[in-house]
């Protein structure tokens, strides 16, 4: 193909197979192996060093990327740019003219102080700007984020000039992941550490004990195949004997039956969680941190607007919940986020917060009791769960 020919499109394909604009979604611990295997090809050997600059949205501008790329190679005929994405930033909201006044007010007062902090736009408006300035020849942009709006300009540009690459998982109740998608996951990951001889019940053993952390997930699998006598074989046994349970769905099931008051519902799940093994200390560590993250949730329920909380959930992660704090987006992403905002619903925050205490009690007494742990943790739930409802406020 000629340079002639190759400035006409867009984003010609330098071959078949591989296009010079990938767009990758879903979150780093799945997006960034295959990233790196475009790489590979793209820039075998010495020529990555040489050749490769990688971006992240907010910490340079990406018209830096834009003149990397039209940077000649060296000792190589390609160049390749690799932009990171972060989470998608909530819609500015309307402002007074009261605040628009103290805004420029501080905008003057900073430019006057010669301040020169890099401000971050919105990632696909400025990913966008610089795919419309054009790639140069002989260059392939990856760019991956863990979203990207399909009704955006970027999106859509690389919907019709390059190829998107969606490994986001569908993720069910309590933020479980879609087992389909999870079982690939784990068979490929069982597959590039060299374990060939496997069973189903094995696969759907490790699914059974995924959480929502697909990198942790990751890291247990490539530990659990360390260990194995046999490195190519894997068994029901060695999952059960050798990893670590990552799922904690039960507890949004718990606070479920706390939110609904249903003190029979919430004793048989943890009597069933302790009767199969679990460690006290770790269902307490678990609920703290469940009911320490449900009280930060609960206060983003006060910003949602008229009907937000009955909205099905792809519709509320595209609109109400791009309304609340970055800050809370990033700590709680898309469905972890809807979920949480679910469950703290139920409950005022002063409830909230004396859950969270008695949660702290439990601890204190399976330290310092020899009571059996059933009993403390009946006792915890009959305080936490009290027959009269109060209305969350």
């Amino acid at each position: 193909m000629s340079a002639k020919s190759r400035d006409k499109g867009p984003v010609e394909a330098q071959d078949a197979a591989m296009p010079r604009a990938l767009l990758f979604l879903g979150e780093s611990s799945l997006v960034d192996p295959v990233v790196e295997q475009a790489i590979a090809r793209v820039l075998p050997g010495e020529a990555r060093s040489l050749n490769l600059e990688v971006f992240r949205h907010g910490e340079r501008p990406l018209d830096e990327a834009l003149a990397a790329l039209r940077q000649v190679g060296m000792f190589a005929a390609e160049r390749c740019v690799w932009i990171r994405g972060g989470a998608p930033r909530a819609k500015p909201k309307k402002e007074t003219k009261g605040e628009a006044r103290e805004k420029a007010q501080d905008s003057l007062e900073e430019d006057e102080d010669g301040d020169e902090e890099l401000r971050a736009g919105d990632f696909g408006d400025d990913l966008f700007a610089l795919l419309e300035a054009g790639l140069p020849p002989a260059t392939t942009l990856l760019v991956s984020a863990p979203s990207l709006d399909a009704r955006g300009r970027a999106y859509k540009w690389f919907a019709k000039n390059g190829q998107i690459r969606d490994l986001r998982v569908e993720v069910a109740r309590g933020g479980r992941p879609d087992a389909d998608r999870a079982r690939r996951i784990v068979e490929d990951r069982l597959g590039a550490a060299g374990v060939r001889d496997f069973d189903s019940g094995a696969v759907e053993e490790i699914v059974r004990r995924a959480g929502n952390n697909f990198g942790e997930l990751l890291q247990e699998i490539d530990r659990l195949c360390v260990g194995l006598a046999d490195p190519t074989r894997l068994r029901v046994a060695d999952v059960r004997g050798a990893m670590r349970d990552l799922a904690s769905a039960w507890v949004f099931d718990l606070t479920d039956a706390l939110g609904a008051r249903n003190l029979g519902k919430a004793e048989l799940l943890l009597e069933k969680l302790l009767g199969e093994g679990e460690v006290p200390q770790r269902l307490v560590a678990l609920l703290a941190t469940h009911f320490a993250s449900l009280i930060e949730a609960r206060a983003m329920v006060a910003l949602l607007p008229r009907g937000a909380l009955s909205m099905q959930g792809n519709d509320f992660l595209r609109g109400p919940l791009m309304e609340l704090p970055e800050a809370f987006r990033r700590r709680y992403p898309g469905w972890r986020a809807y979920f949480l905002i679910k469950a703290a619903a139920n409950f005022s925050l002063a409830e909230l917060r004396a859950v969270h205490h008695e949660v702290l009690v439990l601890d204190l007494a399976l330290k310092g009791s020899r009571s059996a742990p059933l009993m403390l943790f009946s006792r915890f739930l009959h305080r936490a769960c009290p027959a009269s409802r109060t209305a969350p406020r």
